[in-house]
């Protein structure tokens, strides 16, 4: 086993700025079609009737952005924020040929501000990557009007979501990987729900609730098992330790993920458990 790079598998609100929103717009297609079952809850969650104007943090490529756009009411204003241009002029694009479009904008869910607030503010797996949360989710509830709903999508604990965990465990039998920090940007960051429900509260939310979401997630879509283990190496931020390792260490890494993929095929895609955090309330 090799010994570990610096730790890089936790992504900052600046790394999904650059390259790290690139590297996601390139699987873009392939991330959505595997996280769109969380949609459909998560926008459930905002009881959209009557809401005006209605925002999503971190909205990426603006695929749940346009969801939430579909199941508003005929007039509601629909606005998706993400800190990466490459995203954004993504979103801005696809939703050119969209009624009634969203609009899309380059802003810092932590900075960003707005003359009129929101009715409904939505994140899917948007919010555990603030360098400073307390600031950012305070700012996120001087966005929303009083009174109005809130519902963040973040992961479960890694124990639940073995789509995530048995990538880091295949990579682990080959690089030396030290354990996650506590408490530092990055996917896990909320496995512990209580620590998100008590920053929101501390931040001005008020009736926090938690919804899970629990099912399996086909792995980048409907991909055969190598297709899969390439996805997930070229997606995944813990896989950013093999970067500098060379092609052969990053071949080695894919078979063996490979390899235990072909485990999980299952109608026509290989799925794995995945158990999601739907957090929800007003202000």
């Amino acid at each position: 086993m090799e010994p570990s790079q610096p730790n890089s598998e936790n992504p900052t609100s600046d790394d999904w700025a650059g390259a790290r929103g690139e590297k996601w717009l390139a699987q873009l297609g392939r991330m959505e079609a595997m996280l769109a079952p969380v949609d459909a809850p998560l926008i459930g969650l905002l009881a959209l009737g009557g809401a005006a104007r209605i925002a999503d943090l971190a909205c990426g490529g603006g695929g749940t952005t346009l969801a939430v756009a579909a199941a508003a009411d005929p007039g509601a204003a629909v606005f998706g924020y993400d800190i990466s241009p490459a995203l954004v002029m993504f979103a801005q694009n696809r939703a050119k040929s969209v009624d009634s479009a969203p609009i899309f904008a380059v802003a810092d869910s932590a900075t960003l501000a707005v003359a009129t607030p929101f009715d409904r503010i939505v994140s899917r797996f948007g919010t555990m990557f603030f360098t400073y949360p307390p600031a950012a989710f305070a700012n996120i509830a001087r966005l929303l009007a009083p009174g109005g709903r809130f519902a963040f999508a973040v992961w479960g604990p890694p124990a639940d979501n073995r789509w995530m965990s048995i990538v880091r465990e295949t990579i682990g039998t080959l690089v030396d990987l030290p354990p996650p920090p506590v408490d530092a940007p990055g996917p896990m960051r909320y496995g512990d729900v209580g620590i998100l429900l008590e920053l929101l509260n501390e931040a001005g939310f008020r009736h926090g609730e938690v919804q899970d979401w629990r099912g399996d997630l086909a792995i980048g879509g409907d991909l055969q098992p190598n297709a899969a283990a390439q996805f997930a190496i070229d997606s995944m931020s813990v896989t950013q330790v093999l970067a500098d390792r060379g092609p052969e260490l990053i071949e080695r890494a894919t078979r063996a993920l490979a390899e235990r993929f072909e485990q999980h095929w299952s109608n026509g895609a290989v799925r794995l458990p995945a158990r999601v955090h739907l957090v929800h309330g007003t202000r």
